[in-house]
């Protein structure tokens, strides 16, 4: 199986160039619990869509967002798979064989 080195990136400076944040964001962020940013987020979606979110199975797909965000932080701060899976706390094994349905490259 291959370690296939990956750049040391920031995600937060690559949603800087693309003018998704900035420092005062950054900073309104910091203060937020994560239970409350994700509980933000949410809501802005549930208004978006007139109100709610039917027909989105919210509390069976939470277990993926959050492996899928925990996957982006890994991949900012580490530079193999071996150090992404020891980040995780998973096997390597266990680390590859799940890798891609969570990492998509832009």
């Amino acid at each position: 199986m291959s370690t296939k080195k990956f750049e040391n990136k920031s995600f937060i400076l690559s949603l800087k160039k693309e003018s998704r944040i900035n420092e005062d964001t950054l900073n309104v962020i910091s203060e937020l619990r994560l239970e409350e940013l994700i509980a933000v987020k949410l809501e802005l979606s549930a208004k978006a869509s007139g109100g709610k979110l039917y027909n989105f199975p919210l509390w069976h797909s939470l277990s993926e967002v959050c492996k899928d965000a925990c996957v982006i932080f890994a991949t900012t701060c580490c530079t193999t798979k071996r150090d992404m899976s020891n980040m995780l706390g998973v096997s390597y094994e266990y680390f590859v064989t799940n890798f891609k349905k969570y990492y998509k490259e832009e």
